[in-house]
């Protein structure tokens, strides 16, 4: 009898598990690639083969996950068709499942029928998500440095098969796990292929990597608009930190000038490159103690039709690992080239965002292919547009998915009504939108235009009014009058 009933439970699971796979969507094979050649910038692909195994649902969405420990570093996720290269609308969802994973959903450019399959590429960009190993190191040593993941990529679908390629810059050091895992050489190691019923563990690699590593804790950009003196004022403030090992026993001031003679580079980063527009004047670097008149400017460069500077900003002190440096640095050019009017209506056209390089290089001069491979991580950025006095119908249309859009208003010299301030506020900023440009259109009347030299005007009237009647006014107490002498007196004197 028991027998019998083993067989039936069993006959129920089986039809259970066979209704569950025919239930939707199932991955039948995912790759996993990580990218570690660009570091700050952690680039990972997910290849996945999705097949719709239900008898006559049909899908119309993809929903991708993403594990809550990487969700800080996340900076952007894409979703494209394989074969035909066609991006999908990917839409964040609000909240975490019960597994504390964060859901995207992408809507696929053709419903899915059953039993059809379809190919997608999954892009996600994390920043500063490899740390030090060792922590401190000597300056002129190797940096070396973790990377760690789940080998099974989180989904809401079944996966049938899937491993993970992991290629670095520089030589591999160790992996972990090694029983599962192939070295195919020395910067690349896949971990896999692993089944559906393979358990979850943690792959760590260790690598060689010496490029410089910059994080930007805090960034903000600010756009000054002013129609009346024709000028887009630009300022940007940076606390910057070196994400590369701490220096081992301390600073050694004596040990950093050797290095100048004996080593081309060492973990010191020594100069930031900033891209300007060559049209830019009144460039000044300022931090905390006051001016930093070691910084320089070049002369104009051409470089794919693009003209511009670079400014070469050098800090007070050499940056070691794990160090902050915090500054201002800013710049004028004419607002003609950024703005565009037609009747009324003005539309703003800026940078969303400005790149920053740093270079442990020990030469003076720094080639500007530097400026290709941009190595700061923008973990907090804030970008402020602030308008003239009086623009009305205020809209700022964003390139990219970010955080927060949002109005506010302040006053600055001689306003009377105050300007509007459009802020954006993003977090882990992907290096894709360096280039992406932000439009900010508004309506401004000439009354605006006029309305501060009149309330100037009006208000320095009212001063000299105001004083010419205080002037006029007899504020302390009367003169008494002077006493006049009797005619009575005046003749008795004169007989």
């Amino acid at each position: 009898m028991r027998t019998i009933w083993r067989a039936v439970v069993a006959l129920l699971l089986l039809a259970l598990v066979a209704d569950a796979a025919n239930s939707g969507l199932v991955n039948t094979n995912v790759i996993r690639t990580v990218d570690l050649k660009t570091l700050p910038s952690v680039k990972e692909q997910i290849g996945v083969v999705v097949q719709n195994d239900h008898h006559s649902k049909v899908f119309k969405t993809y929903t991708v996950q993403i594990a809550q420990n990487k969700a800080p570093y996340l900076a952007d996720v894409s979703v494209r068709e394989r074969k035909s290269g066609v991006e999908l609308v990917v839409t964040k969802l609000n909240g975490t499942d019960n597994d504390g994973l964060l859901s995207y959903r992408a809507t696929l450019a053709r419903p899915l029928q059953p039993g059809e399959k379809i190919s997608l590429n999954v892009d996600c960009v994390f920043l500063a998500m490899v740390e030090p190993r060792p922590r401190a190191v000597v300056p002129t040593d190797d940096q070396t440095w973790l990377w760690t993941d789940s080998a099974l990529v989180p989904s809401a679908y079944p996966t049938r098969k899937q491993k993970t390629v992991v290629r670095t810059s520089g030589d591999i050091r160790a992996h972990a796990p090694t029983g599962d895992s192939t070295r195919d050489n020395a910067k690349s190691v896949t971990f896999g292929p692993f089944t559906a019923d393979a358990p979850s563990e943690p792959l760590e690699v260790r690598f060689r990597d010496n490029s410089e590593q910059l994080e930007a804790l805090v960034h903000r950009r600010e756009y000054f608009v002013s129609h009346w003196a024709n000028d887009l004022n630009v300022q940007e403030y940076y606390e910057l930190r070196n994400r590369a090992p701490a220096i081992a026993g301390g600073f050694d001031k004596v040990k950093q000038t050797m290095a100048k003679f004996t080593r081309a580079r060492d973990n010191y980063v020594k100069t930031l490159l900033v891209k300007v527009p060559a049209d830019a004047r009144q460039l000044y670097v300022v931090d905390e103690i006051g001016n930093v008149s070691t910084s320089a400017v070049t002369r104009r460069q051409r470089v794919d039709n693009e003209v511009f500077r670079v400014m070469q900003l050098r800090p007070r002190f050499p940056l070691a690992g794990q160090w902050n440096y915090t500054w201002w640095h800013g710049y004028s050019v004419p607002l003609t080239g950024y703005l565009r009017a037609t009747k009324g209506r003005y539309a703003l056209r800026v940078p969303f965002i400005g790149a920053l390089v740093g270079s442990a290089s020990q030469n003076d001069e720094i080639p500007l292919s530097a400026l290709a491979t941009p190595n700061t991580a923008v973990r907090a950025y804030q970008l402020r547009v602030t308008l003239p006095e009086g623009a009305t119908n205020v809209h700022a249309h964003v390139p990219v998915a970010v955080d927060d859009v949002s109005q506010h208003h302040t006053a600055y010299y001689f306003d009377s009504r105050g300007r509007t301030v459009v802020v954006i506020e993003q977090a882990n900023v992907a290096p894709s939108t360096i280039n992406a440009q932000l439009l900010v259109t508004y309506d401004y009347s000439a009354l605006a235009l006029w309305q501060k030299p009149l309330v100037v005007a009006l208000a320095l009237f009212a001063v000299f009014a105001l004083a010419s009647a205080v002037g006029r006014m007899q504020l302390g107490l009367a003169a008494a009058p002077k006493p006049r002498r009797s005619q009575g007196r005046s003749k008795e004197s004169s007989s």
